[in-house]
């Protein structure tokens, strides 16, 4: 009731300390209001019940489960869901197959997808970032997962959150002008998160967080992984660790994560700065001072004043598409004082569990049976979805706020991994074949590793010796509560995720596919098949026009200078 928490958080605090919780007041910066106190209270006493439950199990589950689709379909779908997280050129070569009146592709759907992506366009112009809080909704319980007080964030309302990125990227980041930073204490002292929202624009409004891992070396000063965009408050809840940040880590060559880089150097310009190889940019490729990043060294040629403290290892595929020169390059670290293993985009842990930086207007909306993006499917029919709206017994108007939430987050992140589900309409199904266990992301599996299975199955032998005990990627939960046996069960799909290989080994359902490529364990579904049939669909269709490379396709003379490299380990 309002007349205890008017308190000022002597309420929270109590409650705190009758579930054997730590009494740790706010932040001095952590804005409390009534709603929040309530909030605050309401979780910490549901994580007293269930924490014994979740710390007892140590074990990720490992539950898992293809209806062709024409090219047609993929093509024009590819178009609208180019901004579910996908990288650019899946959406650039949708758009220039419609141009050029690729053979196979029905006239009318794909005429329809450009005119939806045109309207997202604009839409997305006009659209804000809502900030509403969620009410006092508890977190479940995460399997696997170390659950950490998430929803106790600190933030700062007093502190300016514009953001305007400089030069813009080929495909719109969301949010564009305005990012708001959570920060959470991991271990005390030692090391922190901090979370934004992002996503890719087009309207479809689909984000995820993306996180900035803090750790405290034993110098006293701060090692920054992938830093996030340095707004007012970020830097201010960055500062108030009272330590100065000394290092700066670029682990990917992605531009979602790299463009933040010069800006956070120019906030901290006395820490040095370590780059992931073969940094690139399309069409037009810059070197990474045309960004404002200025690197004291490139990981896995120079040796960083760090390294006593980090073990890495780098995946440097060959060209993985579009020219020469384009990399997937990721470095994985292994921080040997907390036993921690960070990572980028390579394994993800989706749960029940909303990030914070994900705000309730977005919910709302994509929870709501009237969005754009429903609207969208339906017009082109995808997945049978007409039909199945019309057998429908309960909708979203028929759903209170939480439910809505909820169900706005399922269509939210399932979106991010696929694309587009079977059944975004009605996702329980999907969700729980995907959920609470430690993965590749589809996209990521489908559009890069199982392109170069090789050069990734090497890379994550050589990062399960590290005896680390939890894995900290940028998106979705963390940390997430697993070791080597986890990490590697988790790559065990390579070389392939379909099961649709002939038992021979023949590659005839997979485009530039070779037999040496071939797993005999693919049949038992690392994936849900039905969920994966527009990705497999677009994923397919930049083999079949050579945006992607084939072993067969791939240029001879590599732009990669890492190409092959085993790694960096000192």
């Amino acid at each position: 009731p309002d007349s205890l928490v008017s308190e000022r958080g002597a309420c929270t605090m109590r409650v705190l300390a009758a579930v054997g919780l730590p009494t740790r007041a706010p932040s001095r910066t952590t804005t409390l209001t009534p709603t929040r106190h309530r909030r605050v209270a309401a979780r910490a006493v549901t994580r007293g019940f269930r924490r014994s439950a979740v710390d007892d199990d140590d074990d990720a589950s490992s539950a898992s489960t293809s209806s062709p689709r024409d090219d047609a379909s993929a093509l024009a779908a590819s178009v609208v869901a180019a901004g579910a997280l996908a990288p650019a050129t899946a959406a650039a070569a949708a758009v220039d197959g419609l141009a050029s009146g690729v053979p196979g592709i029905d006239g009318a759907a794909a005429i329809a997808a450009a005119l939806i992506a045109g309207v997202a366009i604009a839409r997305s112009a006009n659209t804000t970032d809502g900030s509403s809080r969620r009410s006092s909704r508890s977190p479940t319980s995460i399997p696997g997962a170390t659950p950490n007080l998430r929803t106790t964030g600190s933030f700062d309302d007093t502190r300016g959150r514009n953001y305007l990125i400089a030069p813009p990227p080929l495909f719109p980041l969301v949010p564009a002008f305005k990012r708001r930073t959570f920060r959470y204490e991991i271990d005390p002292g030692r090391v922190w998160f901090f979370e934004q929202k992002q996503g890719i624009g087009l309207g479809l409004n689909v984000s995820v967080n993306v996180r900035m891992t803090v750790i405290k070396l034993r110098s006293g000063g701060l090692w920054v992984h992938a830093p996030i965009a340095p707004t007012d408050e970020c830097v201010a809840l960055l500062k108030e660790l009272d330590a100065p940040v000394e290092h700066i880590v670029l682990p990917t060559t992605l531009f979602e994560h790299k463009i933040f880089v010069g800006p956070f150097q120019r906030k901290f310009p006395n820490a040095t700065c370590y780059v992931a190889p073969d940094q690139w940019s399309w069409p037009v490729n810059l070197p990474p001072t045309f960004f404002g990043i200025f690197k004291d060294g490139t990981l896995g040629v120079d040796t960083p004043p760090w390294a006593d403290e980090f073990e890495y290892e780098l995946l440097t595929p060959p060209a993985l598409g579009v020219a020469s020169y384009v990399a997937f390059s990721e470095c994985a670290f292994f921080h040997r004082d907390t036993e921690t293993l960070l990572v980028t985009d390579a394994v993800v842990y989706v749960s029940d569990n909303v990030p914070d930086a994900i705000p309730d207007a977005d919910l709302l909306e994509s929870g709501d049976d009237e969005s754009f993006t429903i609207g969208a499917l339906k017009l082109l029919n995808l997945f049978d979805i007409r039909e199945k709206a019309k057998s429908r017994m309960r909708t979203s108007a028929d759903m209170d706020v939480d439910e809505r939430l909820s169900l706005g987050w399922k269509r939210n992140a399932l979106q991010a991994l696929y694309f587009g589900p079977s059944n975004l309409l009605d996702p329980d199904e999907s969700w729980a074949q995907i959920t609470n266990r430690m993965i590749v992301a589809p996209v990521v599996s489908t559009l890069v590793y199982e392109n170069v299975p090789v050069e990734v199955q090497r890379w994550a032998r050589r990062v399960g010796r590290w005896k680390f005990k939890r894995v900290v990627p940028c998106h979705f939960d963390a940390p997430i509560k697993a070791g080597p046996r986890e990490w590697n069960a988790a790559f065990g799909f390579l070389p392939t995720s379909r099961p649709d290989v002939e038992p021979d080994g023949s590659p005839d359902n997979i485009p530039g596919g070779k037999s040496k490529n071939r797993n005999k364990n693919s049949r038992v579904g690392y994936y849900p098949d039905e969920d994966m049939v527009l990705l497999r669909g677009v994923g397919d269709f930049l083999l079949r026009t050579g945006v992607i490379f084939t072993d067969e396709t791939r240029p001879k003379v590599s732009g990669i200078t890492g190409a092959g490299r085993p790694g960096g380990r000192k």
